[in-house]
């Protein structure tokens, strides 16, 4: 819990006390910030969750749609190209049109998409596609991948701030005035 005088980051952290506003700021000098005082268990439990449910997911996908040597990475490529996309589409929603908490985005974005999507097997399958003298196929799943996951966190991003404007249309029903 905090205090009145405690600020938590918007990734969980907690944030040294912050000075309390007064009526006449001018007649109270405010302290400069203080630095971070780290990341709380709880954020970190949530982080781990989320990393273990993606690792898993991936891991199962990796099993279920195995890549054959020399063959283009097609569980890799839509792995990362959906975990932009997810990526995307839930930052809009945690950061713009959801009430701020302190796990959905640790959880779900650093923990469940950090673990889900993969940097290193996408370096490591161009590597493969380049030692076996694959260099077509390694090319365009470098290109490839990059470009598609660029489209689809401009797809993410874009889905995400329709559904917030369209929210900001839809007049909410005063329930004063209900029937």
């Amino acid at each position: 819990m905090t205090s009145e005088t405690e600020a938590i980051d918007a990734d969980g952290t907690q944030l040294a006390d912050a000075a309390p506003a007064t009526s006449a700021p001018h007649l109270a000098p405010q302290p400069a910030a203080k630095p971070r005082t780290g990341v709380q268990p709880t954020v970190l439990a949530a982080i781990a969750a989320g990393g273990f449910a993606g690792g898993l997911i991936r891991y199962e996908l990796g099993l279920a749609f195995p890549t054959a040597p020399g063959a283009f990475p097609a569980t890799t490529f839509a792995v990362n190209v959906s975990g932009s996309f997810a990526l995307a589409l839930l930052l809009v929603f945690v950061l713009e049109i959801w009430p701020p908490t302190r796990y959905v985005r640790p959880l779900l974005a650093v923990g469940f998409c950090g673990a889900y999507t993969t940097f290193s097997t996408w370096m490591v399958d161009a590597d493969r596609l380049f030692a076996a003298h694959h260099y077509a196929t390694a090319a365009w799943y470098l290109l490839g991948s990059l470009a598609t996951g660029l489209a689809a966190t401009s797809l993410g991003l874009t889905v995400g701030r329709a559904v917030l404007a369209r929210r900001r249309r839809t007049p909410v029903p005063d329930p004063r005035t209900a029937p």
